[in-house]
């Protein structure tokens, strides 16, 4: 069974033969270990990293260009709701600084992204994203999309400030049902461009819990 059917068996309870499994380093791994340490774990773990081949050549060092945009030390990033990024270490995401709608005073000229042109951290290519998901389906692959993580809950904290957002609902806002519906509109937008471009398989990560709970009760996340 190809990696393909067997994630649409498990996404459908149709019995697969194996758990759907994605393994990786974080970005941050290859500026703190030696590339070929990594490539030898790699190498030595055939079931997470199927196909893997080591190459001939162990690859340098990450230059900070190499991180992601909001991955990078001493390089404050703004993301496609102007909410302003800082990390402490390249290759891990850090946190927002700056909350777009810290104040209620400027969502009355607040203006959001456009699924057309942004997928919430920065500009989208629909292009470029319609041409991976036709060879996905010429080539038998799983043609997958995504949100980006923390793409409703924690993008409404990333805007408001996590503890104003809190506050917000504790005290059933009258400006945050609206608040809502942008980052709802946005999202619903992405994912039916992601269906006219050919997705069959859309992704939603998202961070609802801590270490012992949840970060809001069940009738707040309703």
């Amino acid at each position: 069974m190809n990696d393909r059917e067997n994630r649409l068996r498990a996404a459908r309870f149709e019995k697969p033969e194996r758990i759907p499994l994605n393994f990786g380093f974080s970005a941050a791994c290859y500026g703190h270990y030696p590339s070929e340490a990594l490539d030898e774990l790699k190498a030595g773990h055939k079931l997470l990293f199927p196909g893997f081949q080591k190459p001939a050549v162990p690859r340098p060092p990450p230059g900070i260009e190499d991180y992601p945009l909001h991955h990078r030390v001493g390089r404050p990033y703004t993301d496609s709701w102007g909410c302003v990024w800082e990390t402490a270490q390249n290759g891990i995401t850090g946190a927002v600084v700056q909350h777009a709608l810290a104040d209620w005073d400027a969502f009355e000229t607040y203006v959001a992204p456009s699924p057309d042109e942004h997928d919430g951290w920065g500009p989208i290519d629909w292009t470029n994203i319609r041409s991976k998901l036709a060879r996905c389906h010429q080539s038998g692959q799983l043609a997958a999309g995504r949100l980006r993580h923390g793409h409703t809950f924690l993008t409404l904290t990333y805007l408001r400030g996590y503890e104003n957002f809190i506050f917000d609902m504790s005290d059933a806002h009258p400006k945050l049902p609206e608040l809502i519906a942008m980052v709802e509109d946005f999202n619903r937008g992405l994912v039916d461009r992601y269906l006219a471009a050919g997705v069959e398989w859309m992704n939603y990560p998202e961070d609802l819990g801590m270490q012992q709970g949840p970060m809001l009760s069940p009738d707040h996340f309703r």
